[in-house]
């Protein structure tokens, strides 16, 4: 069993609302949300690197492996998604995102601005400046703890 923080929480949300072709998909996009306000959102994941498929993060990628271990998500063939027990888990701890209401929103803008588009969304990451100052392997956010 494992302790569930917000962040589970936010990424089991998120796979509620919207079908995610790939842990990949949810990695560019979260990246895009923490890029998008210049001030460090509690929520967001800032330990990006860049490598040739667009961000990457580690504490996002074993938050996903935990919820996957537990079962709570499964990945099939194009396809990132929740489980019943995944859904039941969010519906216990779904009100903790409450206080984060407004990265909430901005999760909602991006992922409608660019229709859920894997391929919008990777393109988007790629013209983002701070991405782009970032060489293959490099941290992406300089002025964050990782």
């Amino acid at each position: 069993m494992i302790l569930y923080t917000v962040q589970h929480v936010l990424v089991m949300r998120l796979l509620i609302c919207y079908k995610f072709q790939s842990v990949e998909v949810l990695h560019n996009l979260l990246f895009l949300v923490g890029a998008a306000k210049e001030e460090e959102q509690a929520v967001a994941f800032y330990d990006f690197v860049r490598t040739r498929n667009g961000a990457y993060s580690r504490t996002l990628q074993k938050i996903v492996d935990e919820l996957k271990e537990e079962k709570l998500v499964v990945e099939k063939e194009d396809l990132l998604e929740i489980t019943e027990k995944g859904r039941h888990v969010y519906t216990n701890l779904g009100a903790s995102l409450r206080s984060f209401s407004v990265f909430w929103d901005l999760c909602i803008d991006i992922m409608e601005r660019y229709q859920g588009d894997a391929k919008k969304i990777k393109e988007r990451v790629f013209h983002h400046i701070t991405f782009r100052r970032a060489k293959i392997g490099e941290h992406i956010f300089d002025y964050c703890w990782y």
